[in-house]
Parts: C-alpha cells; structure tokens; sequence
C-alpha cells in the first residue's frame, strides 16, 4: 500500500509542478506535452515495482465494459472532429463576429452576447474544443477593440466549464463517470438541466457583479470579419454534428454504443470532406489541419492515469476511502470533495478514481454520481490544474503574451467556483429530494 501511494503521490507532485513551470518541450521543431507522459511513466513504474500486474492492465484495457478506458478515449477523440473541421472553416469566428457586430459598441450587451454563443457552442461540441477555438479569438479581439482582455477570458473559460454540464458528451469527464454507472444521453440531460441553468445563472451574475466597473468603459473600433472559408465543408461537418447528437441521444434504445456511433460518423465526416475537397480540387488541408489538431496526448495521460488508479484500487486504498466517505451526506460530500480533488490530480483521474470509490459502495446513490460529475466541471474553475481545458488555456494565453498569475486565477476561482458549486449542488439535492 505505502509503495503504491507513495508513487502516486511522485506522480501527482511531478504532474503539478510540470503544469505549472514545464508544461511542454520543443525537440528539434516537434512540441511535446510533458505533464501528458508523466503519468504514462508513474504507470510503469507500479509495474516495474509490481504494485500493479502488467497482464491485468491489457485484461482492463481490453474488456468489454462501459467503462474500458480505449472506448472513453476512441469516444472523446472522434467527438472533437467535428468542432476541428467546422473551425478549419472559420464556422466560428464567423458565428461571433456576427454576434459581435449586432451587439455594438455597449461592452455588457458584448459581454453576455459573447458569453451565450460559448455556451451555446459548448453545449454541442465541448469545453476543450471551445477553449482552444475562441481563446485566440478573444485575444484579438480585445486588442483591436482596445479593451482589458481579462473578463471576457474569464468569462469564456466560467462558461465552457459550466455548460459542458448539460450533455454527456460535453467533457471526457461526464462520459466515464456516466458511462461507468450505465446513465444514458436522455437520462442525463433530464437530472442535468437544472443544475447546469443553476450554475450558468450564478457564475454568469457573479461574473458581472466581479467585472460591471471594467465594463462600462467604451470600446474601441473593431473590424473583425469572420467569413466562412468553405460552406460546403461547413454543411457537411453541421450535418454530421447534428448526426451524431442524435446518434448519441438514441444510442440507449437502439443498443448501440456512443463510441461507436461517434467513431462510424467521425468517419464518415472525414471521409466526406476529403471527397468534397478533392472533387472540387481544394486539397485537403482542411482534413490535415483538422485531424492534426486532435489533442492526442490525453493518450498517454488517461491511459497512465487509469493504470494509476488500478493500482490505488488493488492495494485496498479506493476501499479504505469509500469506508470513510459512506456515513456522509452524498450530494454535498462528493460534489465538494470531488470539485477540491480534481485540483490535486486533474479532474480526468479524479473522475476514474472516484467512479471506483462509488463503484465499491454497498449501495451507489445516483445522486452522488451527479454530485461527482458536477465537481468534474466546476472543479477546472478553482485551479488550471483542474481540467486539461484550463492546461490548454494557461498555454494560449503565453502564446498571446497574456499573463494571468496562479494566484489571480485561484481569486476568480474561489470568488465564481464555490457559489457556482453550491447552486448547482443545490439544485441537485432539490430534484433528488
């Protein structure tokens, strides 16, 4: 037992501290994410040290459950597809410059304009696709309008970490959490619908109470343009994305798996869009940057994540936990816990360990799992080690010479998640009574 926490914890602290001072490498031109191979290598470690057998990891991997980790990743990857094609056209520049224009020169009416298209895109693609498309947007955006980029990029990230609550597949998170207690896309979005108005109601009216002097003040000239660069690509990829939320909403009663689904339409959409480009003698660069831009390395990440949390499970610590937890308020008990905890080791392996801890429960309270699933978004507010979305958005913001301090984002954190947290656990308990 204190070999394998002791290794967990190397891991955690390594994977924090490279978050924080060494995200990435450059290596003769190729980009490497380090903090996503540090816990490929805490994995092999607990193999090496035997706290973890090898020949169970490919059992795991490789069984027919809901909860195999390949399914979780073939599941998320093929779902960003979508978003990477219909941005490669400029789908949604194009959607917030028009937003933009009709809202004028009035910095609150700019202000939740652009917070209701977020939230709107982020219900129907994801949080991690949201942050890496308007990120550098909003960026521009705020210089040529000459004004503080800060409340529109706090703004953004709030709304794409409390609207991907609504849908299953609007974080990895949902997925697995969900996916390992059999909730289906309808039964979700029926018990998440409060909770989520809940949360984008508080965090959006803190927001503005936190921001209402900065945005008084008058905006500048902007000639932002958004053009679509190709609707025929953009017709085809909506279609799909409207396919595949279908898909996914009747997978449950049709006895289809949502991986599936999403892979077969993945797919298709690539395969679609090549054939429409090379038709038309476009080239394919839209596939190629499309397919490019998938964020591979939550590969390594999750997959050494997973091992990591078989081997706290082999070693009796999931069970020592969940004696601990069982006595205690499930709502509000796992909703914080788990909103603090994916602060500590990034809400995808606290979603995996947490999934195991309820899973050893004599009696599993759905309500619980809710409460987790809730903590695994609204917890990215707290800390950019929350969420691979907070990660992706500390590294764009360098990118774009923008600096917010770990201690500025932990104020904003504090001030918007714990509110936001307690409105939609609220919430929660309320529908569950």
């Amino acid at each position: 037992m204190f070999i394998t926490l002791g290794i967990s914890l190397l891991v955690i602290s390594v994977f924090i501290a490279s978050i924080l001072f060494l995200p990435s490498l450059v290596i003769r031109k190729h980009t490497i994410k380090v903090y996503s191979i540090i816990p490929m290598i805490g994995a092999l470690l607990l193999i090496i040290f035997e706290r973890v057998d090898f020949f169970d990891v490919i059992k795991r991997f490789s069984e027919n459950t809901a909860v195999n980790p390949i399914k979780i990743l073939i599941l998320f990857l093929s779902m960003t597809i979508f978003s990477l094609v219909l941005e490669q056209t400029g789908f949604f520049s194009y959607v917030s410059t028009r937003v933009l224009q009709k809202a004028g020169k009035n910095q609150f009416v700019v202000f939740i304009s652009l917070y209701l298209v977020i939230s709107l895109l982020t219900v129907f693609t994801s949080n991690d696709i949201i942050i890496l498309t308007f990120t550098p947007f909003i960026c521009h955006f705020c210089r040529a309008a000459k004004i503080r980029p800060l409340p529109y990029l706090i703004m953004e990230f709030v709304a794409a970490n409390t609207w991907s609550l609504l849908l299953i597949i609007g974080n990895p998170t949902n997925i697995y959490i969900c996916g390992a207690f059999g909730v289906d896309f309808v039964e979700y979005i029926t018990v998440m619908a409060l909770p989520t108005l809940a949360a984008g109601l508080t965090s959006l009216g803190i927001m503005l109470l936190l921001f209402g002097k900065c945005l008084k003040k008058k905006m500048g000239e902007c000639d932002e343009h958004g053009e679509i660069s190709d609707r025929p690509v953009m017709v085809i990829s909506l279609i799909h994305l409207f396919a595949v939320i279908l898909g996914l909403a009747i997978s449950g009663y049709i006895g289809i798996e949502m991986w599936v689904i999403s892979l077969a339409l993945s797919i298709s959409e690539v395969v679609t869009v090549s054939v429409c480009l090379a038709v038309r003698r476009k080239g394919l660069n839209i596939t190629k940057r499309a397919v490019g831009g998938m964020p591979f390395e939550v590969i390594p990440f999750i997959m050494g994540m997973f091992v990591m949390v078989m081997a706290l499970e082999d070693s009796g610590i999931t069970h020592l936990i969940e004696k601990t937890l069982e006595p205690l308020p499930d709502i509000f008990t796992y909703g914080y816990l788990s909103f603090l905890s994916s602060n500590i080791v990034n809400n995808i392996p606290m979603s995996v360990f947490f999934s195991k801890i309820l899973s050893s429960c004599t009696t599993t309270h759905i309500n619980a799992v809710y409460a987790t699933v809730i903590g695994s978004n609204i917890g990215a507010f707290l800390t950019p080690v929350g969420a691979l979305a907070g990660i992706m958005w500390s590294n764009l913001l360098k990118k774009n010479r923008i600096r917010i301090s770990f201690k500025r984002f932990v104020k904003y954190g504090v001030i918007i998640g714990v509110p936001t947290m307690t409105a939609s656990l609220l919430t929660l308990y309320l529908i569950f009574r």
